[in-house]
């Protein structure tokens, strides 16, 4: 049980730990860390944790076709043992009222804005909507919902000032998250094609390669602009540094070679402890630790 939980864990950090990232930013740029805005912190990141776990759970029976995908879905086990789909269906249950908690404490703005990430868990994973099989759609909500979401969520909740710093951090969450998923479905698509619909499946494994390569050029260049108006604090080169392999190789690989996931976990784990660090810093410094 113990090596399933952890499985679950490490097999998305790369989600919930830049959930935890950039929701993590929007209190530092903001210097409203607190224990108020750090228990939000946690759930947001551990929502995606969730999040993507109710993913799995819903991408089982498809996951179970191709060997590699199922051995890390620990889902895949649950279809077919009695009982299994009702105790994950109570546990779901039982973390969704748990996530509400942190909320709660934002009145009715909080409430809200957890209702809605609970619609877009359920509606971009569960049938019959499914929003992750609606071509066109599925790149949107992933490019709102996935990278975007957490740093946006906390100013709507702190009720700060947006700045030009912010819409360096949105921009930048926005069109990541976008390859992100054009990345995922890239991968994906031999699998996809037996199994569903994507945007991916729909232009072509190729034009879809294609336009992975162009949104990762453009995050550059949107990049190099905002830091040509001043609009990045150093403190966030650093973060940049440890992406950059990342997209690099993901421009000179190909449609058909996969992204390295050695890589991706050593980025993820390496930003978490630097932001981690500056998260410390900036809380020190003042004056709330």
């Amino acid at each position: 049980m113990i090596r399933k939980i952890a499985s679950i864990f490490l097999n998305h950090i790369d989600a919930w730990g830049v959930a935890l990232i950039c929701s993590a930013l929007a209190l530092v740029v903001h210097n409203t860390i607190s224990v108020r805005t750090i228990l939000l912190v946690a759930a947001i990141s551990f929502g995606y944790w969730f999040a993507f776990a109710v993913n799995d759970y819903y991408d089982a029976p498809f996951d179970g076709l191709d060997g590699d995908k199922a051995r890390h879905n620990v889902f895949v086990e649950a279809e077919g043992r009695a009982g299994g789909k009702r105790r994950v269906k109570v546990a779901f249950g039982l973390i969704s009222l748990l996530l509400l908690l942190p909320f709660v404490q934002f009145g009715l703005a909080g409430l809200l804005w957890y209702a809605v990430s609970l619609f877009v868990v359920w509606a971009y994973s569960a049938p019959p909507l499914r929003l992750k099989n609606r071509p066109g759609v599925d790149l949107l909500i992933h490019a709102l919902f996935v990278e975007t979401y957490p740093y946006a969520i906390c100013l709507f909740l702190l009720g700060v000032t947006w700045g030009r710093v912010d819409s360096f951090i949105l921009s930048m969450t926005f069109l990541g998250s976008l390859a992100a998923q054009l990345e995922q479905q890239v991968r994906d698509y031999d699998l996809d094609t037996r199994t569903g619909k994507t945007f991916a499946t729909t232009i072509g494994r190729r034009p879809a390669y294609l336009l992975l390569q162009l949104t990762t050029v453009v995050t550059g260049l949107v990049a190099i602009i905002h830091w040509f108006q001043g609009n990045v604090p150093a403190f966030l080169l650093p973060i940049g540094v440890i992406v950059l392999p990342l997209l690099i190789h993901r421009l000179l690989r190909g449609p058909h070679v996969h992204r390295l996931q050695w890589m991706v976990y050593l980025s993820a784990v390496a930003g978490l402890l630097y932001v981690a660090g500056v998260f410390i810093y900036f809380a020190m410094r003042a004056g709330n630790w």
